[in-house]
């Protein structure tokens, strides 16, 4: 059962797909507290989707998720692109994968020069064509509405074709070992894919990724060249790490 505060609750997060815990405390006029706990309830009778910092509708799950994770942890990511951008040189051959890190990254990228950039991401693409002397190849395949994302056989047929001096990617998250996740699993392929013929491995990821999410194996922190994060992971983490000696770059 839902009290009517509840049930303008709902009704506020179904119209706009995602509100913040204050923008709903002051809609309502309760405490932040209040909200905290009506979303708890709402969330475990799945009426609401509960994230950190608010609350969203059930009906747009996917689109939300990814326009969250687009607004999320903003400051960490710009650091990170920047750190990025700094150690990939001109001239470079880079592939860069889906995501909303990886939209971040190309826009500290933007700046470089002469950069062949090959992407299976539309939102990177856009971003990087602006500047003329970066040439951006983009595959054909099943565009993914949500994410700009284009996935497929003739997606993996194009990329397939090159050698890359630099991945740049990130993950759903990083389990305790070390262990890459993934939601996706035509996405985690061509990044896998790509990893066999790129002769440096970028990984990038945000603090609030290192709580275990996803069922895919990515892969592993060990086979990767770099990990830009924004804070110092935790000593199991750090071990995998140094089995592969992957760097670890930590971006404020």
């Amino acid at each position: 059962m839902t009290n009517p505060r509840q049930d303008k609750l709902i009704q506020l997060v179904n119209d706009k797909g995602y509100c913040s815990v204050e923008e709903l405390a002051e809609l309502l006029d309760v405490s932040t507290q209040t909200i905290r706990r009506d979303i708890k309830k709402l969330s475990d009778d799945r009426l609401v989707i509960r994230y950190h910092g608010g609350a969203g509708s059930p009906t747009a799950k996917s689109n939300l998720d990814y326009e969250i994770r687009k607004v999320s942890e903003t400051d960490q990511k710009q650091a990170i692109g920047r750190a990025i951008a700094a150690l990939i040189p001109d001239n470079s051959t880079v592939f860069i994968t889906i995501g909303t890190t990886a939209e971040v990254i190309a826009s500290h990228l933007v700046k470089k020069n002469n950069l062949q950039v090959i992407t299976n991401s539309l939102r990177v693409a856009n971003v990087l064509h602006t500047n003329k002397s970066i040439d951006v190849l983009i595959p054909s395949g099943k565009i993914k509405a949500f994410n700009g994302g284009i996935v497929g056989t003739e997606a993996t047929e194009f990329i397939s074709n090159f050698r890359f001096d630099y991945l740049v990617t990130s993950a759903a998250s990083i389990d305790v070992d070390g262990t890459l996740l993934e939601y996706d699993l035509n996405e985690a392929m061509i990044t896998q894919m790509v990893m066999k013929s790129a002769r440096h491995v970028l990984v990038a990821m945000d603090s609030s990724k290192f709580i275990p999410k996803g069922s895919i194996t990515l892969a592993n922190l060990k086979e990767v060249d770099y990990f830009f994060t924004d804070k110092q992971p935790s000593s199991s983490i750090e071990t995998a790490a140094k089995q592969g000696n992957t760097e670890l770059v930590i971006c404020t």
